[in-house]
């Protein structure tokens, strides 16, 4: 099923998309699993001082300010996933920490991509509803960035002029 937009389950605390690439999904999983590649579309730089691999502690950087990520999963060609918290905390200080897996599939010369926020639930309405109102915008824009950058609809420069 393809959905052309992300849909946030407030009752489940779920935030699902699913996006159509036009590319071969070894250029998709180099762009979502690529720290320079992460940069320019998703417009989070990344550190993390283990290297990219299960288990491994890092954080994307915002502004001024620094997401603690933690990755959970990379299965080559398959699937990525990761846990993120607030802004300037750690993962055990983060009330609102949440997983992100993105999962891929291959059609010919175009790749599935579903990306699967889970974890809301575990906060109160109001912080829940806020939280996934805002995500839901942001995978709506970072999704559609990775499409056109992967398809090569987009250069570094277009993505920078959007945010």
């Amino acid at each position: 099923m393809s959905i052309d937009h992300a849909v946030a389950d407030l009752d489940a605390g779920t935030i699902t998309r699913t996006i159509r690439i036009e590319a071969p999904i070894g250029t998709v999983w180099t762009a979502l699993t690529s720290p320079e590649h992460i940069a320019t579309w998703w417009g989070h730089p990344s550190e993390f001082p283990d290297g990219w691999r299960a288990g491994s502690l890092g954080h994307f950087v915002w502004e001024d300010h620094t997401f603690p990520v933690r990755i959970d999963e990379i299965a080559p060609h398959a699937a990525f996933a990761l846990t993120w918290g607030d802004l300037d905390t750690t993962l055990e200080e983060s009330a609102a920490a949440t997983s992100v897996r993105f999962t891929l599939a291959s059609e010919g010369d175009t790749t599935t991509v579903t990306v699967l926020e889970t974890g809301f639930d575990r906060l109160d309405a109001a912080a829940r509803r806020a939280a996934m109102d805002e995500n839901t915008g942001g995978w709506n824009t970072v999704l559609d960035a990775l499409r056109d950058y992967t398809a090569g609809r987009a250069t570094p420069a277009d993505l920078q002029a959007v945010r």
